[in-house]
């Protein structure tokens, strides 16, 4: 099989030659990588036998961006989205919001709004956008290689950011319906068309990041999820599932409490599934094996043990349950941290074809 015959089978919930796999070290991690030997500008995907290659698009609201300040460290912007925050100037890290883009409903109608338009010919979900036969060019070459996903923001994600972070945006959904109504039924519908313009270029899936939990559980209630989100999700999913493709949701934290939800919206696949914050591949097959897979929840804690039989047991463990029927995909539970040597990752990224093999 090759890797996308393989993430076909593995996501349509059946067994295929092996286990796939697929992961993400940070811009720290290859540093270290490349003072350890990895030679500078390879292609990690290839280089690690991956599976999966995601084709994104830039969905900000496209203003220019402003620098008001340059620090040794960090820089002060007013990015793409109009938020203005300080950003790492050589190094990886979530920035500091500083000022939200919006923070009512007129401002999100004045300022975001009329920038969501998928007709623009800028955007890839625009029948005047003059580059899609290079787009659906590049989908066929990649899938040669790999499994071919689409890599969209998610809607929380992308209201949060612009509302200056969990707090704006959290303060919009518990107490100012309208506003939260209007900004989530807009992005639904604005992330659903770009989703389907690469759809359109001929991808095998979609993979939408919308980090909606943390450490203790999700940031809202099944109830808000149900009233902001899900039709926003639904809007993003239904095209992939009516052709019968794979829809991937990443999101880190715990949101056990709201998996019922997620598989309504219909969401196929869950990653990264963060051993840290209690999620646990082998309970989740147990409970939703039928209905949704799994990427991830290798614990990056393990992994940066750099102890080669303590990662062998911790993917073996996960493996003998996660992989049955079908519908898992190997990764760590989040991106690799730079405490992660080069040696453990290529032992690490071996093992699908030691372990992960289906019985014939």
């Amino acid at each position: 099989m090759d890797s996308r015959e393989r993430v076909t089978a593995l996501l349509n919930l059946e067994e295929a030659d092996r286990v796939g796999f697929v992961d993400g070290p940070w811009r720290e991690t290859m540093d270290r990588w490349e003072k350890e030997g990895l030679p500078q500008g390879v292609f990690i995907n290839e280089c690690f036998g991956m599976d999966i290659y995601g084709i994104g698009v830039d969905t900000s609201a496209k203003y220019d961006s402003i620098t008001y300040e340059e620090g040794e460290t960090w820089r002060l912007v007013r990015d793409s989205s109009g938020v203005k925050q300080r950003v790492w100037r050589d190094r990886s890290g979530v920035p500091l919001p500083v000022e939200a883009a919006v923070s009512n409903l007129d401002e999100f109608k004045e300022r975001i709004e009329p920038m969501l338009d998928p007709d623009f010919p800028i955007r890839i979900s625009s029948p005047k956008y003059p580059f899609r036969g290079d787009v659906e060019n590049v989908v066929k070459k990649f899938q040669k290689r790999f499994f071919v996903t689409a890599n969209v923001v998610g809607p929380y994600e992308y209201a949060r950011h612009v509302c200056g972070g969990h707090r704006g945006v959290l303060k919009a959904m518990m107490a100012d319906r309208p506003f939260a109504t209007r900004m989530y039924s807009a992005l639904g519908r604005f992330l659903s068309r770009i989703a389907k313009g690469l759809l359109d270029a001929g991808v095998d899936g979609v993979w939408v990041f919308d980090d909606i939990g943390f450490s203790n559980g999700p940031f809202f209630s099944p109830k808000i999820y149900q009233r902001y989100l899900e039709p926003a999700h639904r809007q993003i999913c239904a095209p992939f599932r009516r052709k019968g493709l794979p829809v991937i949701l990443h999101t880190d934290g715990n949101v056990e409490a709201i998996i019922p939800d997620i598989i309504r919206s219909g969401f196929t696949v869950l990653q990264p599934l963060e051993a840290k914050a209690g999620m646990d591949v082998v309970k989740l097959k147990h409970l939703y094996g039928d209905k949704l897979g799994f990427m991830g929840n290798i614990d990056a804690r393990t992994l940066s043990s750099n102890d080669a039989s303590r990662i062998a047991a911790e993917v073996r463990s996960k493996i003998e349950v996660a992989a049955q029927g079908g519908g898992y995909i190997m990764s760590s539970d989040h991106s690799v941290p730079p405490t992660v040597s080069l040696d453990t990752f290529k032992f690490f990224s071996g093992l699908p074809r030691k372990i992960g093999r289906f019985a014939r």
